[in-house]
């Protein structure tokens, strides 16, 4: 039932961000949800959050301020795993490019660092911020609210379930403006890396137990993107079968580096539950079926 639950909202959630929509384009602002930055942006992000605490908190019942609560009390260790995960995370990303580098698929660019400016670093530094605070903004929607929704016991199908429909769910929203995408092949192979992703960021929250682990991951493998897209210092050539699109997410390298991470963590799930656990597990706590 919790799936079908689910699954009305997903149909319906389309509505509030369509209305939305057009009272931008009838004002003439020029605004748009489907912006990637700006106001658009946010206010599309303002939008499902704001539908998903409405589901939390009248559907679902889940205890919404205990889970913050808790979150707080354990502020420290919930700091000291995002720190630790987040540098495991440029650390795979880094050993990733100096691999290809050694192959010959990666070149440092000597011009584009000469003409690194200040400028460049701050606002490269600002979209840091901004993928932190889109990493933050996803796991609370397709991890804590989603994937845990949808585990309300331990047992193995319920996990597989919720992590397999939470990860579906996260790849398929990621073109929102044109879902029929997907079907041509270029975009299937995003797909396939975005629901990788997902399955690695459920893996990463349900081993350690924190969400804020899985935040680190989430904006550590982003924020390596989006860091070289912003200064250009590194050139990737894209001439092979496993490296052959500009969006690395979407090659056969990018799916492996996903899938290893994924098993290597969840082999490290005793050790990072010890140290880094806040939720002991990762269930939801939401009374279902809903109370009258």
């Amino acid at each position: 039932m919790r799936y079908l639950y689910i699954c009305l909202f997903l149909v319906f959630l389309p509505l509030p961000l369509a209305l939305l929509e057009t009272v931008y384009r009838v004002s003439g602002s020029g605004l748009s949800i489907f912006d990637t930055r700006g106001i658009g942006q946010v206010s599309m992000l303002f939008t499902v959050i704001v539908m998903v605490l409405g589901y939390v908190t009248l559907v679902a019942r889940d205890n919404v301020r205990e889970f913050f609560m808790l979150y707080l009390r354990n502020w420290r260790v919930a700091l000291r795993g995002f720190f630790t995960m987040l540098a495991i995370a440029w650390a795979i990303v880094i050993a990733a490019y100096l691999v290809m580098g050694a192959l010959g698929y990666v070149q440092w660019s000597q011009e584009a660092w000469d003409e690194m400016t200040w400028r460049v670093a701050r606002r490269t530094f600002v979209a840091l911020l901004v993928v932190l605070v889109l990493a933050v903004t996803e796991e609370l929607m397709f991890r804590v609210f989603l994937m845990r929704y949808l585990r309300w016991n331990t047992s193995k199908a319920v996990t597989i379930g919720a992590v397999l429909f939470s990860s579906f769910v996260f790849a398929s929203v990621h073109n929102l403006t044109d879902p029929l995408a997907w079907f041509q092949p270029e975009d299937a192979m995003l797909f396939v890396g975005l629901f990788l992703l997902g399955i690695l960021l459920c893996v990463t929250y349900l081993v350690t137990g924190s969400f804020w682990c899985a935040v680190a991951v989430h904006s550590g493998l982003l924020g390596s993107k989006v860091f070289l897209r912003r200064t250009e210092v590194i050139d990737v050539s894209t001439g092979t079968w496993w490296l052959n699109t500009p969006d690395l997410r979407a090659t056969p390298l990018t799916w492996a580096l996903f899938a290893g991470l994924a098993i290597a963590i969840y082999l490290l799930r005793k050790p990072l539950a010890e140290r880094f656990a806040i939720e002991r597990p990762v269930v939801s706590t939401a009374k279902f079926p809903p109370a009258p």
